[in-house]
């Protein structure tokens, strides 16, 4: 029997604003001690065999920031990711000043950015 509590493992992906929220939220909020931080670098040569992994966890396309948040049970999308990380530790998101700076201000000009570029 293992007696090693399970760690859920927070995959973020290096540039990725969706993956930096979360990474703040869980930093911000005292977090990051209780789960395994993974950083992906896309140019690195293992980041096919991570996305793969996750692909097969999610069972579709995988997107950043993935966590396996039991054992193998993976979830993606940031928001949902905050809200059961949130929920689970009783973490008011709202009451976290960098957090909310973050989505207030910087966040949907990295969006707007982003959708400038798409066209």
């Amino acid at each position: 029997m293992n007696t090693v509590p399970f760690k859920p493992k927070v995959y973020v992906k290096e540039g990725c604003p969706f993956s930096f929220k979360l990474l703040l939220f869980l930093a911000e909020s005292g977090m990051t001690r209780q789960v395994e931080v993974i950083r992906c670098n896309p140019e690195a040569p293992e980041f096919s065999a991570i996305k793969s992994r996750l692909e097969a966890g999610l069972r579709k396309p995988a997107t950043f920031p993935t966590a396996e948040i039991e054992p193998d049970r993976y979830r993606s999308d940031s928001d949902a990711l905050l809200e059961h990380f949130a929920s689970k530790h009783q973490v008011d998101i709202n009451r976290l000043p960098a957090m909310s700076f973050y989505l207030q201000t910087i966040l949907p000009q990295l969006l707007r950015l982003h959708e400038e570029d798409r066209k």
